[in-house]
């Protein structure tokens, strides 16, 4: 826990009163010496992992739908690939590492990795990546956004007996908890669906001003977005944080040691991003957007690797392949990370892209 940070929180609360949630949320993420961004939490030996951690395979089949996009481009000399929220670096050497097979792609592609705080971009830049802490004013390519809008600050409301209230952050005797009052303007104008009764919602203004600097940005190509997400008006877990891979309910407790995220309305944010001009799509599963790519191909192919390391008997190999595969299954599991959900959006007359399709196989 950052002492510092707990402190500058009750200290502001006192003197301006109790905060909104995204207020909280903008010090105890992204607070530059103290946040919880301010190193990269994310790995197998940090706070959590995503998709490209899990297994390559994420990235491998990510690869093959940027050069679908590529191609839908007309082949340009220079394809953007900017990654926003690009934490550690490893989807980006993932990506970089499956184009590499096709040269005339590789010489094409810019690919710039944009993280807030400087020690994130640090770490890219020692990894030999580009960094910047926003996306170009430009983008001629394709933007990647891998969970990132679950982390973007939002607001709390909370219907209670036919009123909507908001959740904001007090303080007492040192603490701090949950305060009701009347919400926000901003908060009550992102709101979008009615809610229902008892409905908890994460409303994210911040979200919506990302999805139009990207609207305004987007010069030709698109714009990938893979989240957690729920549908306004149905039940959803609450916002919670998280540490050493384990969900904790207190998201208030020890501001910076701890990731605090919800589910993401991408439902309001497709609305937002079609309203700019921009084609949308989606969401659909992550589940259902892999296979698209060619999950079973990807793993096909481990097998037969597999299948060639127990044929000479190489069982270091062959175990190790077979645990690939096994890792590589967690993608596509409904149960597990499968359940993201993928939306996309693009400038117009672009083709749909293959993600969206659906597994071929099963007729999607």
């Amino acid at each position: 826990m950052s002492e510092r940070l707990r402190k500058l929180l009750i200290e502001r609360i006192v003197t301006e009163g109790p905060i909104t949630f995204a207020d909280f949320m903008e010090t105890a993420l992204y607070d530059p010496e103290d946040g919880f961004y301010a190193d990269s939490p994310i790995g197998a030996d940090r706070h959590f992992v995503t998709s490209p951690h899990v297994s390559p395979a994420f990235g491998d089949l990510l690869a093959r739908q940027l050069a679908q996009c590529w191609d839908a481009l007309g082949r340009p000399e220079r394809f953007d690939v900017v990654e926003l929220g690009a934490g550690d670096g490893t989807l980006a050497r993932q990506i970089l590492r499956a184009t590499a097979a096709s040269p005339e792609l590789t010489r094409a592609i810019r690919y710039v990795g944009v993280e807030r705080s400087p020690g994130a971009r640090a770490a890219l830049t020692s990894a030999g990546l580009d960094a910047a802490p926003e996306a170009p004013d430009e983008i001629r390519g394709c933007v990647i956004a891998n969970e990132l809008l679950d982390n973007v600050p939002f607001h709390r409301l909370r219907e209670r007996d036919g009123r909507v209230l908001e959740i904001f952050v007090g303080a007492d005797g040192g603490r701090l908890l949950e305060v009701e009052g009347e919400p926000t303007p901003e908060a009550l104008a992102a709101a979008g669906a009615p809610f229902v009764p008892g409905e908890e919602r994460p409303v994210s203004p911040a979200a919506l001003k990302l999805v139009d600097r990207l609207t305004r940005t987007l010069q030709r190509g698109y714009a990938f977005v893979f989240d957690y997400a729920f549908e306004p008006g149905r039940s959803t877990a609450p916002a919670h944080a998280y540490r050493d891979h384990r969900i904790l309910a207190d998201v208030l407790e020890e501001p910076g040691s701890q990731d605090v995220t919800a589910a993401v309305d991408l439902a309001a944010v497709t609305e937002r991003a079609s309203a700019a001009g921009l084609q949308a799509w989606g969401p659909v599963p992550q589940e259902q957007a892999l296979l698209a790519l060619g999950f079973r191909l990807w793993a096909a192919g481990v097998r037969a690797r597999q299948a060639e390391a127990e044929a000479r008997g190489d069982w270091r190999s062959a175990n190790r392949l077979f645990s690939e595969r096994s890792r590589a299954g967690l993608l596509v599991d409904p149960s597990n990370l499968g359940a993201l959900q993928l939306v996309v959006f693009a400038t117009r007359d672009l083709p749909t892209p293959a993600a969206i399709l659906g597994d071929p196989d099963r007729g999607c």
